[in-house]
Formats: structure tokens, sequence, C-alpha cells
């Protein structure tokens, strides 16, 4: 009786297992598409805003001419994206993927303005640079007045740059490092690949001060950089505002991650991309562990370009005649100005001496050995990251409005919304949980990646706050795409229209 039922059972759980990979791998992720209605009432005139999140586009996808008719039948007055955009690979895939991105964000845009924030997929700055040659507007922990007569103030923060209240973050690895009985300042790293900036910002005056060297322009910088394996990350970076929440910057650097094809000190931009053929960006030079090498990257801003220059070569060897790597950026994003930091990623050690900023007429603008007293975690003026929240940042670098003004941000990931609800905030609009992706039947998401735990995993959730309305508002937009594996289940694609206003 048992082998009889038995018999009867395991075909029937086959089928089942076999709707369901048909459902995860191409009902879901390529047929189906749904649109959530969110009212958010603010004391400001109705706006009508179309939100997209998580794309991830990976080239032509036939869902996406689907979602360009629906979002033009919506007839939104603005069209606003919580980012991740791209399927983030390196080239040659990467620029057939860029190419989709763009033709995409030129369809959005003739149907309405455009404005996103960087996820964790635009970390490159031509691609940057190229979404923004579409037609697409950036918002790096920034404000910009919208709706009639700017009757609502957007805050887009941006996930390159900053951290959030209450919200995950990396340790920073800068610290006091000992190398041969002296005590320098870098960085020992144990995890996966991040972005770590140490820049010279003695800066006290407020989160949107740019003076001092912040506003440093066309300078030549010099430093020495140890490693102890091919795996750790280690460079320069300057024309730097990462201390203010702006990601475009210049780095000449090596790392260990796919995305670094050579292993080579090379020239890369950040938030805006240089110009012209990427064979010119490397110097060649491939550090070697346990050996000390002196960088220099020496900028000139001209009228219509921002020129750099860099070489790297071994201390205990003659400095090369010729410069090793050449860029040039012409874009009207180019970081003009801006101070140098120190930059640590991937897995190991980096250590760091004798950095020296001339400016381009003679005068010397810093002189810093690294060597560490006993008691110093780090370099007088030195900064590890920035100088506030994402939040905090994006308020301080916002236009003035008047007392009342609702205000609303735009946040790659949920996690902002404690603080938001905590300063008043009266409306968040997020996504990067996907919805889990992948949800189990009246259990909910296997994960979703968020600070605020997996309840927040899509849809709309009210906070206390003191405002007028009593509440912050967060909506978390499950998203279009696909991240690690390329499916969804019980988790259909969605985007929103969202009505704010009276």
């Amino acid at each position: 009786m048992r082998k009889r039922l038995t018999r009867r059972l395991l075909p029937a759980a086959a089928l089942v297992a076999l709707m369901g990979l048909a459902d995860a791998l191409w009902i879901e992720p390529r047929l189906l598409l749904f649109r959530d209605v969110v009212r958010i009432g603010l004391a400001a005139p109705r706006l009508r805003i179309a939100h997209l999140s998580d794309l991830h586009i990976r080239g032509d996808m036939p869902l996406l001419h689907r979602l360009l008719d629906e979002v033009a039948a919506a007839r939104p007055d603005l069209i606003v994206i919580s980012g991740d955009l791209i399927h983030d690979v390196p080239d040659p895939e990467g620029a057939r993927n860029a190419a989709a991105v763009a033709a995409f964000v030129s369809a959005l845009r003739r149907i309405a303005p455009v404005y996103a924030v960087q996820g964790h997929s635009e970390h490159q700055g031509e691609l940057v640079d190229r979404l923004d040659r579409a037609g697409l507007q950036w918002l790096s922990n920034e404000g910009r007045r919208i709706g009639p007569d700017g009757s609502i103030l957007l805050l887009g923060l941006n996930t390159q740059v900053g951290d959030d209240w209450l919200g995950w973050a990396w340790k920073p690895p800068f610290e006091p490092l000992k190398i041969k009985g002296t005590r320098l300042y870098g960085a020992r790293r144990g995890q996966p690949y991040r972005n770590f900036f140490s820049h010279f910002d003695p800066s006290s005056a407020g989160l949107a001060d740019a003076g001092g060297p912040l506003s440093w322009s066309g300078y030549e910088v010099t430093c020495d950089a140890w490693i102890d394996n091919e795996d750790a990350g280690v460079g320069l970076t300057v024309h730097s505002r990462y201390v203010l929440g702006d990601d475009r910057l210049i780095q000449f650097h090596r790392d260990g991650s796919r995305w670094d094809q050579t292993g080579a000190f090379s020239l890369v931009a950040g938030g805006s991309g240089f110009d012209g053929p990427h064979d010119r960006m490397s110097s060649g030079v491939r550090p070697q562990p346990g050996r000390w090498y002196r960088l220099k990257v020496c900028t000139e801003v001209l009228p219509d370009r921002l020129r750099v220059l860099a070489k790297a070569w071994p201390v205990d060897g003659p400095e090369p005649l010729a410069w090793q790597a050449h860029g040039e950026n012409h874009s009207p994003r180019r970081p003009l100005a801006g101070t140098v930091g120190l930059w640590a990623s991937g897995g190991g050690t980096v250590v760091y001496r004798n950095l020296k900023v001339v400016s381009n007429d003679g005068r010397l603008l810093l002189n810093e050995p690294l060597v560490l007293p006993p008691g110093a975690e780090k370099p007088a003026g030195f900064r590890v990251g920035a100088r506030g929240t994402r939040l905090a940042m994006a308020l301080a670098r916002s236009p003035r409005v008047p007392p009342g003004t609702p205000v609303v941000v735009l946040s790659h990931v949920p996690d902002v919304a404690r603080e938001a609800a905590w300063r008043g905030i009266d409306a968040v609009i997020a996504g990067h949980t996907h919805g889990g992706q992948v949800r189990i039947p009246f259990v909910g998401p296997l994960t979703t990646r968020s600070a605020l735990g997996a309840y927040y995993d899509r849809g709309r959730f009210d906070f206390p706050a003191p405002n007028a309305r009593g509440l912050t508002t967060l909506y978390v937009n499950s998203g279009v795409g696909m991240s690690v594996l390329p499916v969804r289940f019980w988790c259909p694609p969605r985007w929103a229209v969202l009505e704010v206003g009276d």
C-alpha cells in the first residue's frame, strides 16, 4: 500500500517541482509585470511619479519594452529610479549592458524628466557619464525642488558614498600598522571587496563646506605604498569631494577584483568617466608584495577638460622619465577640484608613507610622512569616510525651502527610513530588496539584505515621525530585474505609480 502511494506521489511531486522551475526561470522573470499604485498625502499640489527600481538590465530585455509602454500610458509628471539599473559585469558583456541601459533611459526621458540615484551597480564613472548624456539626472547625496513651483524637495542618496544611521556599515579598516618597527598609516582587510577612503579633510566648518583642501585644483601628488599580498587594493585618490557625499573623483590604483583586468596601477574615474582609449589608463606596473612603490599623479585643469597623468615605480629603482598612464575628461561632470586621499579594498594589508602635494604653481600644499606617534590612530587632518550620513549630507547640500515644505527621499536601500523618521522626513522611496526575489509561500522572503529586516520586504510602511502628518511613509519597490541568480519565485517584477500630494 505504501509503495503504491509513493509511486503515485512521486510523479505529482516531480510535476510540482517542474512547474515551480518553469515559474521561477521563465514565467515570472520574463512574462509577468505588475504595477503598484501608492497614495502619499503631502501638503503640496498633486504629483504623479513613476518609480522604477533594480532593473539589472542585461542587454535588450523584452520585458523592458512592455515596461516602457506601461510607464508612458501612466502619463507621469516625473520618473524616479532607485538604483541598480544595470547587470554589473566586466566588458565585453558590460559594454552591451551599458548600451541597453542608455537606450532605455533615453526612451524614458521622452516620457518625462528622469531622476536617479546610484545603487551598488553604478560604480563605473563611464556608465554614470553615459546615462547623464542620455538625459538622466543623477542625485548624489543632494536635493532638488520638484513639482509645481518646486513645492516638494527631493533628496537623492548615493549608495557609493557614505552610510545610513543604524544601517549596515563595514568597519573602516584604516589604522596604525607597524612595518619594520615604524608605526605607519594603512589598512588591514579581511572582508570582500569594498571601497574605503581616508581623505585629508581638516575642515570643521560644516557638512557642505567645500573650502580648504576641497578647493585644491591642479596639483601633483607623490606617495609610497606597500602591500602584503596580491589581493590587496592600493592607490591614491585626487580631486575628491567624497567627504561631502560626492563620488566624482580620480584614482590611481590597483586591486584584485574582476573589474581590474591587469592588476597594474591604472587611472580610474568615479562618478564621471575618462574619454579616449582605455589602454592608455594603465601604467603597466603590477606591484609585488613586500616591496615599496612610489606613486605620482599630476592633474591639470584646462578650460575644456581635466587632464591626469600618472606613473608608478619601485622606490629602490629610478623614476621613469615618461608618464605611464594618461587620461582626459571632457564631461560637464568632471571633478575640477578636490582633496587627496588613500584607498583600500580587497583582502590583505596596505601601508602608506611620505604623502606630498604640490600645486602646479609650485606651492607646497601638504607634506605628511604618515608616521604615527604613540596613541595617534590617524594623521592629523585625515578623515575616514564621509562627514555625515547620506541623509545629513543631502539635507546640507540642498536648496533652501520654506518651512513646512514636504521632503521625499529617493534611496537605493530602505535602511535610511529610521533616520528619516527621526528627522521628520515625509516619505522614503527605495528598492534593493527585490521583495526577496525568491519567496516561500506563507513564509516570506529568504533574504532582503536590509538592516530593517525581512518584515520590510516590499510595499508601504509607516513610521511615527515629528512632522505635520505624524508619520514617515516608506515604500519599498520589489523591482524588475534579478541579482545573483536569474530567478524570481512568488515575487514577480513590479513598478509603481506614486500619487504624491493633496
